[in-house]
Order: structure tokens, then C-alpha cells, then sequence
């Protein structure tokens, strides 16, 4: 199996002296990246090599790809890594024409060179594979091939000679020339690698155009005011409303500029559910769908973590082991689905599991053991509320405590990590069946649609997604359930929150708002939907819909975790743009203080 091949030193360190120390600060971090992304790719190509679902363009594809890192290592330098790739691409090609099976064994040594790789150029400061890793990769190729264990040293030879057969290989076509042969064309697409802190620069200044944009928009109506018959002011507004419309193209290219598939999140799961799997003797089967589904960058990156804490506790103690399920008439392999798609301006998450499901009676249980809920609370409880017990701190539906899961963090963590992001999570569940965790998130975090209103004599927002509908009412049609404020919403009652009392806004009540005489003769009710709850926003006027560039809040100005930030309007007015999940558990606590029920808040 084994090919001769070895590096000529002496013109590769010539060729490497040609380059200029600046130059060579700039093919470093190229290299990083594109092998970084080669190293990726191969890790899914190559479990799909072990599962045996996979086709001769897979081969290809990997030969292709462990050529490329062989090559531009070989530029760079790097020595180890040079003749560790070259030895994959001789383990890929001996596995595509049938010499080697793609088991476990193999599979496991190829994705530990892929790690011994990756932490060579993913390093910080760029290194080589060291020594005792290149002694050990040695020792565990000769044991697989059966040959002579080969120290992993580059030594001379023709930099050619990967391009003709070897008396080993017979007539057997190099990786590239193969590709170039069966791979079909694609048109090819040009690109230019850009900085993510310049791309977030051109949004920050989008989003002040935004702001401008509402700035021109309330000088419109001003100037046809005091120039009635003035030409100026229909040319000023025709202007303006061209420039608006420039303005919402540029910010709609920004945003896309930042949008990223979400296929670079799920592509990261597929080795540490291998590994998991088999440390528990499962057998686990993953599917992906969506992964085109397009998001914020920011987005992406932040999704990884409560996404694997879902995947893990469905491999720890979602999915029954082989022979619990073939006794219950189930598929031998457990089946985890990841999937993702658009729904309005959201994207939402769906994990899905063929498992145990989540017993509802001993989450109450659980619950109820750390006083998270009363046994009034319990008996009353519908399983839709129940399934969000788990989110709870110190709430699990883990039968017993492990290394990766059971004491009731993971979830909280989960929940806490997709508020974050201003999303939601939500579980449904059926004994038996399995389990699905729902992820709903925006498409950006940095510009949203949003309702102003006015309360407690401060101007606030909401984002739009999270306003379910509106109701004009009379102050009088408040009613109190278990000492809460509640509204008769067509069949059933909601609880009401006045963000003026709760957040301390009021000087009606106390707090440090707008001095107000007294009360509206009318109000307004935004209804809200966090999950599976629904409740009110007690409004003492509405201004209307407006986009907003949200504007982090600095914690020594406002102390107030319901806030999720700040935004200005164009004509200098700042609005507090307030996070619907937060306020109905400030509400929640509020209340609680107070030492009322929150049975009310479970509309």
C-alpha cells in the first residue's frame, strides 16, 4: 500500500526563502483557515466512510482533500504534517480500492491524525507535528498495513514524483488527476476573504444609517408644515424616500454578508456523538436536515454549545440501549434527527429523538422535591407546562447522575444560553416515542422589527415576534385572579404585567419614571407568547412599528436583566427595548415577593 514519496528539502527551503517575512504573515493565517475548513469537511466525509454510506465520489474527495493539506504544508514547511497527510492519502487509497476495510479501527486512526493536524495548524503560533506523534502515527499505520513501521521524516526525492504511478501503486491515477477526471464541473465563484470585525463595522454603520434614515422621515411632515407651498419640501420627501429605500437595500446586503449556513454548527457534532455512543455501547444513527438554513454569524457560533448539551443528554439517557429497545419492538440503532428552517423572520432548531420519552409525573416529582412547585401547583399542572420543569435549575430527567448529564444544569444552561440570543426553547415529548426540543431564534441580533409603546412614563419596545396581538380595553375591565391583575382575552383570562410597577418606573407608584397626573381613560394590552405561556403588557399608549438597531446597555446605567438594550430614534428620543422572556419572570419574582400565587401566570 505504501507509496515512495518524499520531499525534496533543499528546493522547498530555497522556495520558502523567496518569500518575504511579510508575505509569510499573510499565507499563514490563509493556510490556517482553508485547512481548518479541509480538516472539518474530512471529519464528516469520513464518517460517512464507516457508516458505508458513501459512494466513489467520497474518495475522491478525500484523497483531493488530504493532497491539498499535503501540498500547502509542504509550502509552509511543516514537515510532520506534510508526510502525516501524504500517509492518509495513501490509508484513503488503499481503503477506496478495497485493501483496507473501513472499520472502526481504521476510521479511529484516520480521525486521530485529523486531530494531530488540527492542533498542529490550528494553533495559536503555527507548529509542527512533534516527534513522539509522529514515532506513534508511525507505529499505528505499520500495525494496520502490516509493513514496516515508517518514521514519519521527509527525506529526498523529485517533488514530481506524486504525479507518476510508483511500482507500488501500479497505474493507479493521483488524487488530483482522478478528481479532475470524475468530479463533475462547477461554474466556478469568485470570493474575497474579509475580516468579520470589518463586516460587523459596515453593519454598525448601516444601523446608524437606519437611525438617519428616521431622522429625514419626521423632517418630511415638518417642512410641508411650515412650506406649504414650497416645491422644497415635495423634492426634500422625494429625496428621502429614495434614500430610504437605498438605505434598506444596503442594510438587507449587510445582513446577508453576515448570514452563514447552519451547517457549520451541525457538521461539528458528528465525532463527538461517535465518541459518545460508544463510550455508553449505544448504537446511534444522526440525520441532518436544513443544514442550508441560512442565520447570523453571531448566531452560529453561539448555537454550538446548547445544541451539544441536547444531542449528549439524548445519547446519555434519551435513547435506550440496543437490547431495551429490540425488546420493545424498536430499531436496533437509536435515531437522532438534527433539522433547521425558516419561519417568518425566525429560524428555529428542532432535536429530535426515537427514545424513552419524559415522564411527566416524575419531573412534577423532581420538581416538587426542590420546592420548585407547590403540590397544588402539581395537581393542576398540564404536561405542556410540565416539560418546562426541566429548564428549571436542579431539575433532570435523568434516572441517575453521570459524567455528562443528570444534576439539572444542562437544560437551565440550554434555556439560559437561547435567551441569550432572544429566543425561546420549548420540549414536547411522548412516553415511548421520544422527544423534541424546539429552538426559535432571530435572524440577526442586530436590527429587529419592534413595537413602541408607552408605560410608566417611559418609552419602551418590544420585539414584534414575540407580540402575539393587541386588545384596547378600559381600566375598569381589569379584573384580579389570585391577586393578579387579569384580562378576560375572548375565552380565557391572562395575567397582566405594568412594566411601570415591576421595573420600579412609576413615580405614580414610587418609581423613577415620568412625573403622570393620573391615569388613561383607555389601555392597551399587548399579548405576549413566551413558549407556552401567554400574558398582557399593561400600555398606556402605543406609537407604533419601527425597526431598531439594538444598542447594548451598559450594566452601571441600568440595572435591569429584562432590558435586552437600548436603541435611538431619529428624533434623539432613547427607547428601552425590553426582552419579552425576562419580563414575565421578573414578573414572576415580582409577584412572588409580594407573596402572591403565580397560578395565574400559567394562561
Amino acid at each position: 500500500m505504501r507509496t515512495n514519496w518524499k520531499v525534496e528539502r533543499g528546493e522547498r527551503e530555497a522556495s520558502m526563502k523567496d518569500l518575504s517575512k511579510e508575505e509569510l504573515e499573510q499565507l499563514i493565517p490563509v493556510f490556517r483557515d482553508q485547512s481548518l475548513h479541509i480538516i472539518e469537511e474530512m471529519g464528516q466525509d469520513m464518517l460517512a466512510l464507516e457508516s458505508g454510506k458513501h459512494d466513489g465520489e467520497l474518495i475522491i474527495r478525500l484523497k483531493r482533500a488530504a493532497h491539498t493539506i499535503k501540498g500547502d504544508s509542504a509550502c509552509i514547511g511543516l514537515d510532520g504534517v506534510t508526510n502525516l497527510a501524504h500517509q492518509l492519502e495513501d490509508i484513503i487509497d488503499a481503503v477506496g480500492h478495497g485493501e483496507i476495510p473501513a472499520d472502526r479501527r481504521v476510521i479511529d486512526l484516520l480521525l486521530d491524525s485529523l486531530d494531530a493536524i488540527k492542533g498542529a495548524v490550528g494553533a495559536e503560533d503555527l507548529t509542527d507535528i512533534s516527534a513522539e506523534d509522529a514515532v506513534r502515527f508511525g507505529e499505528r499505520i505499520a500495525s494496520l498495513t502490516g509493513e514496516e513501521a515508517v518514521l514519519l521524516e521527509p527525506t529526498p526525492q523529485a517533488p514530481d514524483q506524486d504525479a507518476s504511478p510508483s511500482k507500488e501503486t501500479g497505474d493507479r491515477i493521483p488524487a488530483s488527476t482522478e478528481a479532475s477526471s470524475e468530479a463533475p464541473k462547477v461554474p466556478s465563484r469568485e470570493f474575497v476573504r474579509v475580516e468579520a470585525g470589518r463586516i460587523d463595522s459596515l453593519m454598525n454603520l448601516a444601523g446608524e444609517m437606519v437611525i438617519a434614515r428616521s431622522v429625514l422621515n419626521q423632517i418630511g411632515p415638518e417642512l410641508e408644515e411650515s412650506l406649504p407651498k414650497s416645491e422644497v419640501a415635495g423634492r426634500f420627501n422625494d429625496a428621502s424616500s429614495q434614500l430610504g429605500k437605498l438605505i434598506s437595500e444596503l442594510q438587507k446586503s449587510v445582513l446577508k454578508m453576515r448570514m452563514v449556513t447552519i451547517d457549520h454548527v451541525f457538521k461539528r457534532f458528528g465525532r463527538p456523538m461517535r465518541q459518545l455512543a460508544a463510550e455508553h455501547g449505544k448504537q446511534v444513527e444522526m440525520s441532518v436536515r436544513g443544514g442550508e438554513t441560512e442565520l447570523d454569524r453571531t448566531l452560529v457560533d453561539l448555537l454550538y454549545e446548547p445544541l451539544l448539551h441536547l444531542l449528549r443528554n439524548a445519547v446519555d439517557h434519551g435513547l435506550e440501549p440496543s437490547e431495551e429497545r429490540e425488546s420493545l419492538g424498536k430499531p436496533h440503532s437509536g435515531h437522532i434527527s438534527l433539522s433547521a428552517y425558516h419561519e417568518g423572520n425566525q429560524v428555529v432548531v428542532e432535536v429530535k429523538d426515537d427514545g424513552r420519552g419524559i415522564d411527566v409525573e416524575a419531573l412534577k416529582s423532581k420538581a416538587l422535591r426542590i420546592g420548585a412547585i407547590t403540590a397544588a401547583d402539581a395537581a393542576v399542572m398540564s404536561d405542556e407546562d410540565a416539560y418546562e420543569l426541566m429548564f428549571l435549575p436542579g431539575v433532570s430527567t435523568a434516572a441517575q447522575i453521570t459524567q455528562i448529564s443528570g444534576r439539572g444544569i444542562g437544560a437551565a444552561a440550554v434555556k439560559s444560553a437561547v435567551e441569550q440570543m432572544r429566543g425561546s426553547v420549548s420540549a414536547k415529548s411522548e412516553i415511548g416515542k421520544g422527544t423534541t426540543f424546539v429552538l426559535r431564534m432571530p435572524l440577526t441580533l442586530a436590527i429587529i422589527k419592534a413595537l413602541l409603546f408607552r408605560a410608566g412614563g417611559h418609552l419602551l419596545a418590544l420585539p414584534l415576534l414575540a407580540v402575539n396581538e393587541l386588545a384596547r380595553i378600559k381600566p375598569d375591565e381589569i379584573t384580579f385572579l389570585d391577586g393578579l391583575e387579569s384580562y378576560r382575552l375572548r375565552d380565557r383570562f391572562i395575567s397582566l404585567v405594568r412594566p411601570g410597577v415591576v421595573f420600579g418606573l412609576d413615580r405614580r407608584r414610587g418609581g423613577t419614571g415620568s412625573a403622570l397626573r393620573g391615569g388613561p381613560e383607555q389601555l392597551f394590552i399587548i399579548v405576549l407568547r413566551v413558549g407556552s405561556k401567554r400574558y398582557g403588557i399593561v400600555a398606556d399608549s402605543l406609537i407604533g412599528e419601527q425597526e431598531l438597531v439594538i444598542k447594548p446597555l451598559e450594566s452601571r446605567w441600568l440595572h435591569n436583566e429584562a432590558m435586552a438594550g437600548a436603541s435611538m430614534l431619529g428624533d434623539g428620543r432613547v427607547v428601552l427595548i425590553m426582552d419579552a422572556g425576562m419580563v414575565f419572570r421578573k414578573a414572576v419574582r415580582y409577584e412572588r415577593a409580594k407573596g402572591t400565587r403565580r397560578r395565574a401566570y400559567g394562561s
